[in-house]
């Protein structure tokens, strides 16, 4: 498979042994990581990005270890590159839409004048089948070596996204769920909404993470900024408890149709009123 030299796919070595591969947006949305965790007999890659450019390449050049590779949620962005590998992992609530990705028609570049970067047809992973393995709160990946990481589940931006924590680095990654930019748990026309689709929901799983906080000193998100502090959590939490109890004040809008944004602290939510609350 080609990588143009315009889509860059970039690896960036980070602490004990970790590896954060950066990925341009290709246009009409944020910038992605992937994250390569190594241990002694395996080594999880997590998030597939865009699907533009040879990951599977790049990180066999990183590392010889067999891979494990999870998603933190279904959202394309972080899940397009899955038919390059054989097996993905994703949380039970996020695996229909897997499928259903891979009978997707022929992926074809959009004009030009609709991407940020000049990339060519043959820079894009096709679909195609792979087998899907589901796995649930709680859940421990053993990577050898005193290398385990369990996974928490953080629904309200997708009904399955999860964090992974890496105990023996002391690292959270937290997909989608904790960013720098807005934690987006917003409807807009055509976006499904379940009970897993809500603040509520939200803070529920933030809150098993909040009883496991002395055991990561960094979080490392699929977007935007980078080892971000801890206190997000709890500013998180704050936040959601805010939006729960009815203190819907609006700090600023993003996205074309004004999406209201709730702050506190370090945390930001995008939010409408629909998804706050679980209904019965």
């Amino acid at each position: 498979m080609a990588m143009s030299d315009n889509f860059p796919l970039i690896p960036i070595p980070g602490r004990d042994g970790l590896w954060h591969i950066y990925a341009r947006s290709p246009g009409g949305g944020g910038d992605v990581f992937s994250h390569l965790i190594p241990g002694k007999d395996a080594a999880i890659l997590l998030d597939t990005g865009f699907g533009i450019g040879d990951l599977k390449g790049m990180v066999e050049g990183i590392t010889d270890l067999p891979l494990i590779v999870v998603n933190t949620h279904n959202h394309p962005d972080h899940s397009f590159g899955n038919p390059q590998f054989d097996t993905i992992h994703i949380h039970s609530l996020d695996a229909d839409l897997l499928n259903r990705l891979m009978e997707m028609p022929e992926r074809v570049v959009p004009p030009e004048e609709e991407r940020e970067y000049k990339y060519v047809q043959e820079d894009m992973v096709q679909p195609a089948p792979y087998k899907v393995v589901t796995i649930e709160d709680g859940h421990v990946f053993d990577l050898g070596g005193g290398y385990e990481v369990e996974v928490f589940h953080l629904p309200g931006h997708a009904p399955g996204g999860i964090a992974l924590l890496d105990r023996k680095r002391r690292v959270l990654f937290s997909g989608d769920a904790l960013v720098w930019t807005p934690t987006l748990i917003m409807g807009r026309p055509g976006w499904p909404c379940t009970p897993w689709h809500t603040v509520e929901k939200f803070r529920d799983g933030l809150l098993r993470l909040e009883a496991h906080m002395d055991e990561f000193d960094v979080v490392y998100p699929g977007h935007s900024r980078q080892a971000l502090p801890t206190s997000i959590v709890t500013d998180m939490i704050a936040c959601c408890n805010e939006l729960i109890d009815g203190d819907l004040t609006v700090h600023y809008n993003i996205l074309g149709n004004g999406s209201p944004v709730h702050v506190h602290g370090m945390a930001k939510i995008a939010f409408t009123e629909d998804r706050i609350h679980v209904k019965e």
